[in-house]
């Protein structure tokens, strides 16, 4: 079973994307949505993840932001963002993976299998 956290500001992608993992990925439970950069960090770490899916683009802070708080990243990020723009950024920093919103349920599947044989 893997742990996950997801850290999205908006509570309509946070809440379809809570509801893809449960219904397509039963490997995976969710322990944590958040909204921001400092419940993210709180939740990371509180329970210890296998993979945190982060939002870009949040108030106060971003993605970045948090990553760069985490002592030790031991989890799996997987970027959820409609900006196509920080990819390169996110890659830079060890990012597992990088999927664009609209979310492919195909997309978002293959990328927790490969996390869960990695």
């Amino acid at each position: 079973m893997l742990k996950a956290i997801i850290v999205e500001d908006e509570s309509a992608s946070r809440e379809t994307l809570e509801n893809y993992i449960k219904k397509y990925c039963p490997e995976v439970k969710v322990l944590a949505s958040v909204e921001s950069v400092n419940k993210g960090l709180e939740a990371i770490k509180r329970n210890a993840p296998d993979i945190v899916f982060l939002d870009v683009e949040m108030p106060y802070g971003n993605a970045f932001d948090l990553l760069e708080q985490v002592e030790e990243i031991n989890f799996a990020t997987v970027f959820v963002t409609a900006y196509s723009n920080y990819a390169i950024k996110a890659l830079n920093i060890s990012a597992s993976y990088y999927i664009l919103k609209p979310i492919d349920i195909d997309v978002l599947l293959s990328k927790i299998i490969e996390t869960a044989n990695s």
